[in-house]
């Protein structure tokens, strides 16, 4: 890109080789090109990690709507089990997909920044670095392109020389062939060749004197050269190191192949759905609502009167899963019973009748050493309130022999913990030492 001598026209490249005049601003637009794949790196991860945690939130907006459409829906046993098993799964990744973006927006994009302020400063045009290389490859070819200037001057100039001798000497043997032409005018003719010809003969000699300099200059400039170039790759390759280490980072980041979470979570997921039985979920639904249910069937009885068919009730059993409703319908069942009015405080009353007011505080008292021997000690007077400090204290009116296994055995006197009300069924949740369970509602008073 350098002026001639006097000012005469630039040089310029003749081919794509980084050698070839000004053909170095490729390597100066690959500095540039750096500090924008800076730029370019950093909004990647930012994206990456934007999807990250969108995808963590996803995730969890999915588990809560279909936390909602198991828990309103009819599936049930071991298969209900593995539903939740895979919102539960999916809530856990989602954490760890949320945890990688963290990871991602403050562990790694800090680095990209930081290392693009360390190696690229900001000069009035351009970076400083590009500045700084492009000044040193222009010192390395100045004096070279100074040659291949001249060498192309000597050249044109040569070339030049050879076709105007050239055509001189075809006038000259035109002229000898046409006898039209005196011997005078071809006399002239020669002495313009005779010239033509020595100063096509100094036009060659100064060319090749060109060429034999800057063939011996060729070294020096190759030397130059390569050394500017060896700075722009140590340059260069500091940015591909760090972009490499960056990458591998990101990579640790987003890896769940290699977090023990992850397939501890999957591991439990393949549990719970290996866990579902056909079996076993059958089973439970011919015992909520089929053929394993319980029926008193119809026998001939005798006409009894109200108060013997209020002693002779017989206790409404209630089937494992029967305080819930399912697409069954309640799984419970229940015998007329007569008024309430007729249980006495030593008669239990049937789960599911209700007790009159007179009744209930009867009974209460009756637990509580109302009516007492002042000098009688109370065998319920030892009976502590239920411990863990959640439910309301009441106190067993009636002895109860559970029928299942979720329900509570209990003695008359005894004070439970009461967890969930009454349902529609007549039945309590609640605790009794350690054990927690359903109970009879009508069988227990308040405190």
């Amino acid at each position: 890109m350098e002026m001639a001598d006097g000012g005469e026209e630039e040089v310029s490249a003749t081919t794509n080789s980084f050698w070839d005049v000004g053909n170095y601003r490729k390597v100066l637009e690959r500095m540039d090109n750096g500090a924008k794949l800076c730029d370019d790196l950093h909004r990647l991860c930012a994206e990456r990690a934007d999807i990250e945690l969108k995808h963590a939130r996803a995730l969890k907006m999915w588990k809560k709507k279909w936390d909602d459409v198991i828990e309103k829906g009819s599936e049930y046993g071991t298969t209900e089990k593995a539903w939740m098993g895979s919102m539960t799964a999916a809530e856990r990744l989602g954490d760890i997909h949320a945890e990688n973006s963290s990871k991602v927006t403050t562990d790694i994009m800090p680095q990209v920044t930081q290392w693009k302020k360390e190696h690229y400063h900001k000069s009035l045009m351009s970076w400083k670095e590009t500045k700084v290389a492009e000044d040193g490859f222009e010192r390395a070819q100045k004096p070279w392109a100074k040659r291949l200037g001249k060498v192309q001057r000597a050249k044109k100039s040569y070339h030049a020389s050879c076709k105007t001798a050239e055509l001189q000497n075809r006038q000259v043997a035109d002229a000898e062939r046409d006898p039209n032409v005196s011997t005078e005018q071809c006399k002239k003719l020669k002495t313009k060749a005779d010239k033509l010809s020595k100063e096509r003969q100094k036009a060659h000699d100064k060319y090749q004197e060109r060429v034999s300099d800057i063939t011996v200059y060729n070294e020096t400039y190759k030397t130059d050269m390569k050394r500017e170039f060896e700075k722009c790759q140590e340059f260069e390759g500091e940015r591909l190191g760090f972009f490499k280490k960056i990458f591998l980072q990101t990579h640790t980041a987003l890896d769940l192949s290699s977090l023990e979470s992850v397939r501890q979570l999957y591991a439990e997921h393949l549990q719970t759905c290996e866990a579902l039985s056909v079996d076993d979920d059958l089973m439970l639904y011919s015992r909520q609502a089929g053929t394993e249910m319980g029926m008193q069937w119809p026998v001939f009885e005798e006409f009894k009167d109200v108060d013997e068919m209020a002693k002779s009730l017989v206790a409404t059993r209630r089937y494992e899963g029967g305080s819930s409703s399912s697409a069954g319908g309640p799984v419970t069942s229940q015998l007329s019973v007569a008024s309430s009015s007729t249980v006495t405080a030593g008669t239990p009353p049937a789960p599911g009748v209700a007790l009159s007011r007179s009744t209930t505080e009867s009974v209460t008292a009756s637990h509580s050493g109302i009516g007492h021997s002042m000098d009688a000690p109370d065998e319920f007077d030892n009976c502590d309130p239920p411990a863990g400090g959640d439910g309301v204290p009441v106190r067993a009116l009636f002895d109860y022999e559970a029928q299942d296994d979720d329900e509570l055995t209990f003695t008359a006197g005894d004070i439970l913990a009461k967890i969930e009300d009454e349902d529609e069924q007549g039945w309590c949740r609640g605790r009794l030492g350690a054990k927690e369970g359903l109970f009879p509602a009508n069988y227990c008073g308040p405190i």
